[in-house]
């Protein structure tokens, strides 16, 4: 009798499901369990996304057969109250087993970087040139009240990036823009407002980036191209004839030559006055310190040692004994 009562009560349960679900909830009940493991992939639950949408990319790639049924298992599981961002690898099987994975899983993360000194149309370490152009030229990407003082140009809102490694849910540029120009506005929005100010400090923290290696010279150097600017005198800067030569010849110069400075191109502070009309790479947030706070000096030049370090001078005549300083050490 008892035997007969369970299997009534299986055809009673089995009618009232058959009535009330949909095909693709029985395929998850009684199709899917033959199917466990069959197939793995990495899905990636973006900061703020939905667990219904993330539910749906489950289901759309065939790891569960009904996204109804995963919803009722995420929730009872508690999984939609502890479910983090991040890369999470699925394997197939019923609604209920897809859960149990995401319940104990820890989410991976992709690690991207920005290089301090990185040229502006390649300021990342994924993605191609158009795929980087590309995320820089999406406003969307930056802090919308960042977006009044960045450049038109993609190549000189890469400047505006905070040098660092980040944490992405996913390979994705749209994300690196948005963490890594995120992190500038919190440590220097507040200092500049205005449009052409925010890129002529860019575009001097740019210069300090590639001209100095010793934090502390940032101020200093800074200093000088202002005080340069103020004379109306030429910057005469090694680091611009650098980019302006990669610019029109593609190539990197490891070393300025006179025939260098010849270079046609308003980049080269040899032959055109002022700053050049963008940064030259992505400066370091030492550099944008130096370039925001230019030490009040009275140098007009300075040189290498050899070390790292520059010696720094007031007149022509130090300058040049200070080169030839320069020359004995080489």
């Amino acid at each position: 009798m008892k035997k007969i009562l369970a299997v009534l009560a299986l055809v009673f349960v089995g009618a009232v499901a058959a009535y009330h679900w949909k095909p693709s909830q029985w395929r998850d009940v009684f199709v899917m369990p033959f199917h466990k493991n069959e197939k793995t992939v990495q899905l990636f639950l973006k900061e703020g996304e939905s667990l219904r949408h993330f539910a749906q990319k489950i289901a759309e790639e065939n790891l569960v057969a009904d996204r109804r049924n995963l919803l009722y298992w995420l929730g009872k599981k508690g999984v939609d109250r502890s479910l983090r961002a991040g890369g999470y690898h699925i394997s197939s099987g019923p609604s209920w087993y897809v859960a149990e994975q995401l319940k104990n899983a820890e989410p991976s993360y992709f690690s991207a970087m920005i290089v301090p000194g990185a040229l502006p149309q390649k300021p990342f370490s994924l993605g191609s040139d158009e795929a980087q152009k590309a995320a820089l030229n999406d406003l969307g990407n930056f802090p919308a009240a960042m977006r009044r003082i960045l450049p038109d140009a993609a190549e000189g809102r890469a400047a505006f990036l905070l040098p660092e490694t980040y944490s992405l849910t996913e390979a994705s540029l749209s994300e690196l823009v948005k963490q890594a120009s995120a992190a500038w506005y919190a440590r220097f929005g507040a200092l500049l407002t205005d449009k052409d100010n925010a890129l002529r400090t860019a575009v001097i923290a740019s210069l300090l980036q590639r001209e100095a290696q010793i934090d502390s010279e940032y101020p200093v150097i800074a200093g000088v191209i202002e005080n340069r600017l103020a004379q109306n005198m030429l910057l005469q800067i090694d680091a611009s004839v650098v980019y302006a030569w990669y610019l029109q010849k593609g190539e990197m110069l490891k070393r300025v030559l006179f025939k260098h400075l010849e270079v046609d191109s308003p980049y080269n502070t040899y032959k055109s006055a002022g700053l050049p009309p963008l940064p030259v790479c992505v400066p370091s947030a030492q550099a944008w310190e130096g370039a925001l706070a230019p030490e009040e000096n009275d140098f007009l030049y300075y040189v290498a040692r050899g070390d790292g370090s520059h010696r720094f001078a007031k007149t022509e005549a130090e300058h040049q004994k200070n080169v030839l300083l320069y020359r004995k050490s080489k």
